[in-house]
């Protein structure tokens, strides 16, 4: 790595240091992450060649693996390492969320919940299981694909809600195409999970759709079925 290099990262860190990362312009963001896994090269033109490629931070973080190799300059252990960067964060906002009351925390769970589903290319339900204090036990992704296919749901998440003796759900799911209202097989799935909760004396406390950068609760936007109508959809 070259002097004028090395005085350049120095300057970075520094200023983020001293500023924080609203000091930091986005590609100078990617170009300090991406130094801790490029140590001896510059990282400067590969961070611009990626915020270029993908739109964004979000979609840098959000961009499969091989649609990163198929930029320039981006190999194998950098794509792993970013990888390792996003699972960082979900871990974090995991154990942030571990053991907190759900009710008191709905930034905290839309959090969560857009970190985990962003960028995902597949339709993913999965449930956020709370005791009964409703704190979080835990946040598993259960079922990938098509969700027209739910008549096992409710006996698998019914299963896996015994084994961690739970007595509260939190259901969510993403929709990659960007709709952002539900469909009839997504209240037809949720109902069914509320029956089937009820009949074990547990509850169903919200369902969330996840859509781009937006987790929208079923319960306040007055989805059925906890609300009246259905939406309709553009």
């Amino acid at each position: 790595m070259s002097e004028g290099t090395a005085g350049h990262r120095k300057r970075l860190r520094a200023r983020f240091a001293q500023g924080g990362i609203g000091a930091l312009a986005d590609y100078e963001v990617l170009e300090l992450l991406l130094s801790y896994a490029i140590p001896r090269k510059d990282t400067k033109p590969l961070a611009k060649r990626v915020l270029a490629r993908f739109g964004g931070l979000a979609g840098v973080v959000d961009a499969t693996d091989r649609e990163l190799l198929d930029v320039p300059g981006m190999g194998p252990e950098t794509v792993l390492f970013l990888r390792f960067v996003r699972a960082f964060l979900q871990r974090y906002l995991d154990s942030r969320l571990q053991g907190r009351e759900l009710v008191r925390t709905p930034e905290l769970v839309r959090a969560h919940l857009r970190l985990l589903l962003q960028g995902r290319r597949t339709e993913c339900f999965g449930v956020i299981f709370a005791d009964r204090g409703l704190r979080a036990l835990a946040t598993e992704v259960l079922f990938e694909g098509d969700l027209g296919r739910a008549a096992v749901y409710p006996r698998l998440i019914m299963r896996r809600a015994l084994e961690l003796d739970a007595a509260s759900l939190v259901l969510f799911h993403n929709h990659p195409g960007g709709a952002k209202v539900p469909s009839e097989a997504d209240v037809r799935i949720t109902q069914a999970v509320i029956e089937a909760a009820k009949a074990l004396e547990m509850r169903v406390l919200d369902h969330f759709l996840v859509v781009d950068d937006e987790a929208l609760s079923f319960r306040e936007q007055g989805w059925p079925p906890f609300g009246g109508c259905m939406p309709p959809r553009s």
